[in-house]
């Protein structure tokens, strides 16, 4: 091979053992060579999978959290005013959001949902 001279021969035949340990190491390479190439992308995949299903997906979350995590709203101070005679057993608070439980003067029970961004209410609902 390091000859310049060299010309190109053809090959001899191999005897018919040595060719059929030849195409069995061929089959073999392959299968081996396949199996790391599935193996290597299996691991890829996982990989990925692991790191996307980690990330918080924007899509999935409600309106009130997504507008809650990008609108920084300053501390201040706001006045909420409840219907005269409502008495507070209690409250949550969720995103911008704050739901208060309790009963009128007439016994029912009501809740009461205001956005504190703006301050005004978002529903009424009355529990029977």
């Amino acid at each position: 091979m390091t000859n310049p001279n060299f010309t190109d021969e053809e090959e001899k035949p191999l005897d018919p053992a040595m060719e059929k340990i030849r195409r069995k190491m061929v089959r073999l390479l392959v299968i081996s060579s396949s199996v790391i190439i599935i193996g290597l992308m299996a691991v890829v995949f996982s990989i990925v999978y692991k790191i996307d299903r980690n990330k918080p997906d924007q899509s999935r979350l409600p309106a009130t959290t997504t507008a809650a995590m990008t609108d920084v709203v300053p501390a201040a101070k706001q006045t909420i005013t409840l219907p005269e005679g409502f008495v507070l057993e209690s409250s949550s608070l969720s995103g911008n959001r704050i739901l208060m439980f309790g009963a009128d003067p007439e016994g029912r029970q009501r809740m009461f949902v205001y956005d504190i961004g703006t301050g005004k209410q978002v529903t009424e609902i009355e529990v029977k």
